[in-house]
């Protein structure tokens, strides 16, 4: 009997319906990030829930208290000041028929940052020569670059009642001191800066009204406006210093010229293509307890040293030698798709036209400049010959390839030796290959004191200090030193074995499985390469038969495979169809390194046919014939969980998960850039929602995934997602329903839980309450590592300082740091087990930040948890040692993770679920319709997640 063909693994026919419609249409709600949300609330007649945090518990006692030091820096107000608030608009006439407006938003770095120097510098030269409207002698401004100006001055104060609140200046551009690249200023007679004040009404920015402001538990009772204010006022001394300074969203710094500022050399490396590492720094105004604790509220701002990739100002061939050397002679179709992928989007310009031109860069030509040719002057010439007559340029390269560049609309043809790519662009991931993109992460994960000196030298370099003649005249005063606080070190977790995990690195070993799996009874064994590949028939017999004899050793009782053999490539898809034919119910495959597009096609395979696959990559199988132990036992592990066993357990000897379900929601959101993919905006690129719970045991995680519209800052599926683990959870204890249900949740930011809890949380209550038991009890918890806060041992230096390989760096501020290359991270971070729930949390949220990892790489990122409702009252220190137990079942390795198992196994749903998708897709697109994308997708998740399948109550992302 021949294969079936390869399209018959797409998983279980997704065939979108021909017609889905919801039961009401979304009213007049729709197109806000909580729409789907409110829907649903309507159609079950619920209101809004109030936005308001749940009271405040003590910190916790237990453990052992150690000191800790922050990246925090402190916020005080030594005077009053009302702030007034107003819009600013520039604009100019380029031509009788078109009008370019500065004080427009932008998304690429270039065209941001160049109309945030021509919004200042045209503000900048009305303040000078109109001071009778803005009063700079005794007036502080606080601009944002762009539409947004704060005054400590009412600029309309003394107009009369009546008269229109606007002022419009007239300026001429030549008039401007301009830098330059920014000259073309100078070309534009009659620039128009109008200012008016806002709707807003003014602020007092007082010590008392912000200290205030931010520790009320409503959130609608807090002003923003403070916050905005503090982090404008921060951003001055670089919003204004635009020849020194780059300032892009969300508090991003970085300097032009790093080593003047006293980053070193090795913050400055270069990672090929045209592309180097830059140091800077990312900044956050917070409203913190501070040293003080419950019931006080401070401002303060934390600084986090960061390094990001920029492109190199440099000509486009030079960066094109930096990719492929071959810049003489065209490129083949492989090398031109490399090189366009890396510069596709970026801004570059000329100047041989006596102007500086910007174009946008769409691709390269697949002709030269010495082929290419265009009609001039009623007849035909080469771009190389039209360069010369026209501007006297000889091309050196002229069997170069051309440049594709958008410009006025059109897409035209420029040598890419009189093209320069424009500076302070950052580089996107898409533009990274995959070698850079390992280097680019390598080098940005520094070990904490070189963090530690980053954050000094921006710090001082952003003039965020009291020092600061724009923060001195609005009374603000920084400190110079960092907060230190008081945290706890929990007690190491111990197994159910009673083995207790060591405190230092919190590894562990585990040689007998809590629970062997029961192995199937027929599986098979491929390895898929190519031609060079180095794997052989007798090598895939060599690891079968060490694979088998490690499965039995940890309690697996594995026999050897049915079928062991090497295929092509080319040849796997229906080697596995065959498969599942026999009856087969686990697959092991090895795959060459270089092939990287059959991984998610095993996992379409195994959703479509309930095959367990696992896939191993042939370096790793050939170092496991060498002797590698661990990564087969690790291999093992993995394979015991995905058949269903369990490897080991902590001891809950405070019993504190019995009767509680708990669920983890991980989210999946389209890539930046792709939510319309290709530039089909009638294409579905939903948000994927990745769910877990402990349904099946106490301790052990399953789950699935759903998908829901983008662009939703709630997830309108939680009502179902805690319906499935309920009814997952009642399927194995007796149809009984749980007494508590504890929701960890990651994807919600600060300013989103407002939404969280008037919008998603009532869903998920609407389902309690339709249970036989009335009063489940719940508790939802907001997990985030997206954030500024890093926390570093007090006694760093120290420890860095006793390195044999160690120099002193000293920073901008006379600070000396240790820099030590060869000290581990797990030394120099802070340990497992490290929780801080007062100080630098926010005075409104019952909130705190747990360490529960150990760091391999660079400075330890620790999660904060928000606690957004609590119907059990819960104690600080109950929620941080459940919170740290759950952190202890990641089941493949003896390692605790960061986050809670149950978020970590849903956040691996949610990207399996976004792999499946695409694979789906690929093969058949889905169009939106003309309603809501609620009921389609609902629909369309039928067809692609697990529910339904064999494989509903196996963790399959093991």
């Amino acid at each position: 009997m021949s294969a079936p063909p390869v399209s018959s693994m797409v998983p279980r026919g997704i065939h979108p319906p021909s017609a889905v419609r919801p039961d009401q249409p979304v009213e007049a709600s729709s197109g806000t990030g909580n729409d789907e949300c409110i829907t649903k609330l309507r159609e079950r007649s619920l209101r809004p829930a109030p936005r308001v945090y749940p009271a405040l518990k003590s910190p916790a006692v237990h453990g052992k208290e150690v000191e800790i030091q922050t990246n925090v820096y402190g916020i005080d107000l030594l005077k009053d000041n009302e702030i007034f608030q107003y819009a600013v608009n520039i604009k100019a006439d380029v031509s009788p028929t078109k009008e370019v407006v500065f004080t427009k938003k932008g998304k690429e770095d270039f065209v941001v940052l160049d109309r945030h120097k021509k919004c200042c510098s045209i503000l900048s030269y009305a303040v000078e020569h109109h001071g009778e409207f803005f009063q700079p002698e005794y007036n502080s401004l606080v601009f944002d670059g762009q539409s947004m100006l704060y005054s400590t001055v009412d600029l309309f104060k003394n107009q009369p009642e009546g008269v229109t609140r606007s002022r419009t200046f007239q300026i001429n551009g030549a008039d401007i001191r301009v830098t330059p690249d920014s000259k073309d200023l100078e070309k534009l007679p009659c620039i128009k800066l109008e200012v008016f004040p806002t709707r807003n009404p003014a602020i007092m920015f007082s010590r008392e009204n912000i200290r205030r402001r931010g520790a009320d538990a409503n959130i609608e009772a807090i002003n923003n406006g403070y916050h905005q204010i503090l982090e404008l006022a921060l951003n001055q001394a670089c919003i204004q210093d635009f020849t020194r300074c780059i300032v892009f969203e969300h508090g991003k710094l970085f300097f032009l010229r790093p080593r003047e500022e006293g980053f070193l050399p090795e913050d400055c490396v270069d990672v090929g293509d045209g592309k180097q590492m830059m140091p800077g720094i990312k900044k956050t105004v917070q409203f913190i307890e501070g040293p003080r604790g419950r019931g006080k509220s401070n401002p303060s701002v934390v600084i986090d040293g960061m390094k990001v990739a920029f492109h190199k100002e440099q000509l486009v061939i030079e960066k094109l030698r930096e990719i492929t050397k071959n810049v003489s002679n065209p490129l083949s179709d492989a090398e031109r798709e490399r090189c366009a992928a890396v510069m596709k989007g970026l801004d570059c310009y000329s100047e041989y036209q006596g102007r500086i031109h910007h174009v946008t860069i769409e691709g390269i030509h697949h002709q030269t400049a010495s082929q290419s040719r265009f009609e001039v002057d009623g007849g035909q010439t080469t771009v190389a010959d039209y360069f010369m007559n026209r501007y006297k340029i000889r091309l050196q390269f002229p069997n170069a390839n051309l440049l594709l560049c958008k410009t006025r609309g059109n897409v035209n043809y420029f040598p890419m030796e009189c093209m320069t790519i424009s500076p302070n662009q950052r580089v996107q991931i898409s533009q990274l290959t995959s070698q850079q993109s390992q280097l680019t992460t390598k080098e940005s994960a520094v070990l904490p004191d070189v963090r530690q000196r980053i954050i000094a030298t921006g710090k001082h370099a952003a003039r965020i200090s009291s020092d600061n003649d724009i923060l001195k005249s609005l009374g603000i005063e920084i400190t110079e030193s960092p907060l230190m606080v008081k945290a706890r070190q929990f007690p190491s977790v111990k197994l159910a074995s009673n083995q207790s995990l060591p405190v230092k690195d919190n590894k562990w070993r585990f040689n007998n499985y809590l629970r062997p799996a029961a192995p199937p009874q027929v599986w098979a064994l491929y390895a898929v390469g190519t031609e060079r590949s180095r794997f052989t028939n007798q090598k895939l017999g060599e690891f079968g038969k060490e694979f088998v004899k490690t499965c039995n050793s940890k309690g697996i009782r594995l026999s050897p495979p049915a079928e062991f053999c090497c295929v092509m490539a080319q040849d796997i898809e229906n080697r596995l169809i065959l498969a599942s034919k026999s009856n087969c119910k686990f697959v092991f495959i090895i795959t060459d390194d270089s092939i990287t597009n059959l991984h998610q096609k095993y996992k379409v395979y195994e959703n479509a046919h309930g095959v367990i696959t696992q896939d191993m990559k042939m370096s790793k199988a050939l170092s496991v014939l060498e002797g590698k132990r661990l990564t087969l036992e690790n291999v093992v592990n993995k394979t015991n969980v995905k058949l269903g066993g369990s490897n080991y357990i902590f001891a809950d000897s405070k019993k504190m998960l019995d009767g509680t379900l708990v669920i983890g929601i991980g989210v999946s959101q389209p890539p930046p850039g792709t939510q319309h993919i290709a530039g089909k905006k009638g294409e579905l690129n939903p948000t994927v929602v990745g769910y877990s719970y402990n349904g099946k045991d106490k301790q052990e995680f399953i789950g699935d995934f759903m998908l829901c519209p983008s662009g939703q800052d709630t997830i309108p599926v939680i009502d179902d997602i805690v319906q499935d683990s309920i009814d997952g959870y009642k399927k194995w204890h007796n149809d009984q329903p749980p007494n508590e249900i504890i929701v960890y949740r990651t994807g919600a930011s600060d300013g989103s839980h407002g939404n969280v809890m008037a919008y998603e949380i009532p869903l998920a209550r609407f389902v309690l309450q339709s249970q036989q038991k009335k009063d489940i009890r719940l508790v939802y918890i907001t997990v985030s590592k997206d954030h500024t806060f890093r926390f570093f041992k007090s006694d760093l230096n120290s420890l860095t300082g006793t390195s044999e390989t160690m120099s002193q760096v000293s920073g901008p501020t006379g600070r000396s740091f240790a820099s030590s290359a060869r000290a581990k991270p797990w030394d120099l971070n802070i340990p497992p087990g490290v929780s801080i729930d007062t100080s630098v949390t926010n005075p409104a949220i019952k909130q705190f930040f747990l360490n529960s990892h150990i760091t391999l790489q660079g400075t330890a990122k620790t999660p904060l948890y928000s606690v957004l409702m609590d119907d059990t009252d819960s104690s600080m220190e109950k929620l941080e040692d459940l919170t740290f137990q759950l952190c202890h079942l990641h089941q493949v390795v003896g390692l605790s993770t960061s986050v809670p198992t149950p978020l970590y196994v849903a956040n691996e749903y949610a990207k399996r679920g976004r792999n499946l998708w695409v694979e789906a897709i690929t093969q058949n697109p889905v169009q939106r319709g003309d309603g809501p994308e609620g009921p389609l997708l609902k629909e369309l998740t039928k067809h692609i997640n697990y529910k339904g399948t064999t494989l509903f109550d196996r963790r399959v992302n093991a």
